[in-house]
């Protein structure tokens, strides 16, 4: 009992409701299970049956709100993988998904009291599933708060890499182009003016639009529009995606993250940038940039030319003091190309340093990467 309580902090009672504790086994069995704690919620995910390559599952939620949940829906995480089928008392909103699955109500069941629970089952039909509990569950509903700006820009880059892998190469293999999905109906809501509204009640025909949907309403949940657009530059034409959250007039956007203040249904270069960059983007950006850096120097010893000039002749903004702030309007030359281009999407207002490090074995850099608003930076060194 002082096992469960540590792991499930102060939640025994809830626990013990609905029969909620935490199990796991090697290769699972019958009557294995595992219990996960959330916001507003807790869930029991238990084994049934294991026979002939197929998990047959029981999942048990309880509502530990003080709201009524309504219109829920389960997600699993990444360790989970197999073809979901045979869902009783819910609906497979993901089908033929293999990761990514997600369970709704059935329509009847939707409705969950305070301190009440409401059950579902299903069949994975995969060996992977064998040996394996899911490491995380997320339930959805309408209790969920409204989305920050990070959150609505994440979803919009989700969203904008579901219209090149699925929805681009699905047209790809029919003969079309990015430009030829807007025409062709693909994006038949989501290129509509006001938006295509999103969430696990919602299904639309066109395939663009259901891949959308089925993506965006994991990222960003309540009344949630997400609009996808034409955008023109010099050399050519692409396409952005934006995310809105209805609730709060909130807007999401990508490429180009914002503070949430873009035009809707326009891809707004004048909106403010995000406001500001975790660790891990400025460490993931600064080892991004090391490969970048490396190759053009590469490139230019290949040449002939002096590669170590940059450094010492002002050339470049990135090698001086002042550093070269990312900037997806600025049209710069050489090195500060380089890296402007490859950063420009997602870390617009970053400022990137590149220095050389005196070496007597080889010729060693350093890139580094700082937020001008905290100061805070990411620092990752290579050489050739």
């Amino acid at each position: 009992m002082n096992i469960i309580k540590k792991i499930m902090s102060g939640a025994t009672a809830l626990t013990l409701a609905c029969g909620l504790s935490l199990t796991a086994s090697a290769e699972l069995k019958a009557g294995d299970y595992k219990a996960y704690k959330g916001t507003g919620y807790m869930a029991k995910y238990e084994v049934l049956s294991v026979k002939d390559g197929k998990t047959t599952v029981k999942v048990t939620l309880k509502n530990t709100s003080k709201k009524t949940i309504n219109h829920w829906a389960v997600g699993f995480d990444s360790s989970f993988f197999g073809k979901i089928e045979d869902v009783k008392y819910g609906r497979l909103f993901t089908p033929g998904e293999l990761h990514n699955n997600v369970i709704r109500d059935c329509g009847t069941n939707g409705s969950v009291v305070p301190n009440e629970c409401v059950s579902f089952s299903f069949i994975i039909n995969d060996p992977i599933n064998l040996s394996n509990l899911p490491e995380r569950i997320k339930v959805y509903s309408d209790i969920n708060k409204s989305n920050t700006v990070e959150e609505l820009n994440n979803a919009a880059e989700i969203c904008y890499y579901t219209v090149i892998i699925d929805v681009m190469t699905y047209g790809g293999d029919l003969g079309y182009t990015i430009y030829d999905c807007f025409e062709n109906g693909a994006l038949a809501n989501s290129n509509s003016k006001g938006g295509m509204k999103t969430g696990f009640n919602y299904k639309y025909k066109a395939y663009g639009d259901n891949a959308i949907n089925i993506i965006a309403s994991q990222y960003a949940r309540g009344d949630i529009s997400v609009y996808v657009g034409r955008r023109e530059f010099d050399n050519g034409h692409d396409f952005f995606v934006q995310v809105r959250d209805n609730k709060t007039g909130k807007v999401g956007q990508y490429p180009r993250p914002t503070d949430g203040t873009a035009e809707w249904g326009t891809f707004d270069l004048d909106a403010p940038a995000q406001a500001n960059f975790s660790d891990l983007q400025l460490s993931a950006a600064a080892k991004v940039e090391r490969e970048c850096v490396q190759d053009y120097l590469y490139e230019l010893m290949s040449e002939g030319q002096d590669y170590q000039s940059i450094f010492e002749n002002g050339s470049s903004r990135a090698t001086s003091d002042e550093g070269l702030k990312i900037d997806m309007k600025a049209s710069y030359d050489g090195l500060d190309k380089v890296i402007n281009d490859r950063l420009k999407f997602d870390c617009e207002g970053m400022i990137v340093y590149v220095g050389k490090i005196p070496s007597d074995d080889k010729f060693i850099f350093s890139v580094k990467t700082k937020d001008p608003k905290t100061g805070e930076t990411g620092l990752w060194l290579g050489s050739i």
